[in-house]
């Protein structure tokens, strides 16, 4: 029984996102804020991948926040963000083949909307991806 090589999924995952989110909206996509950049805008958080076990091909399910950013006064703005950015996600699949990795399936996990302390507020959506590796190989 040979063990599977791994690669780890994250960096064609975030650029097959940052990609499907830029041309599914218009509000500016950041990885890294930048210094002068106003609101509102979308950023990417936290994302955390994980082999899921299975015996012959390489699998990650992998979470990834996204933070969605407004000075409006009220929660309409981000909530209008958050619904456009969830049809997109929920509608087409991440493509992720030119890096040599499939979504195998993605959903949206989880939604939250909250007052910023100073002004505005601010959303995130958890969206979960199943990743199949297409290179992996038994070793």
């Amino acid at each position: 029984m040979g063990v599977i090589k791994q690669r780890v999924p994250i960096l064609a995952m975030q650029k097959a996102l940052v990609k499907l989110l830029k041309a599914g909206q218009t509000f500016p996509v950041y990885d890294d804020v930048e210094r002068h950049a106003k609101l509102p805008y979308i950023t990417i958080g936290a994302i955390n991948a994980k082999p899921n076990g299975a015996k012959h091909t390489a699998i990650y399910d992998v979470s990834v926040q996204l933070h969605f950013w407004s000075e409006y006064q009220g929660k309409r703005e981000v909530n209008l963000m958050m619904n456009d950015v969830a049809t997109v996600l929920t509608y087409v699949k991440l493509d992720m083949f030119s890096d040599g990795f499939r979504a195998v399936a993605q959903e949206i996990d989880f939604y939250e909307v909250f007052a910023e302390e100073e002004q505005g507020y601010h959303g995130v959506i958890t969206l979960i991806i199943k990743i199949q590796d297409m290179e992996c190989e038994t070793i």
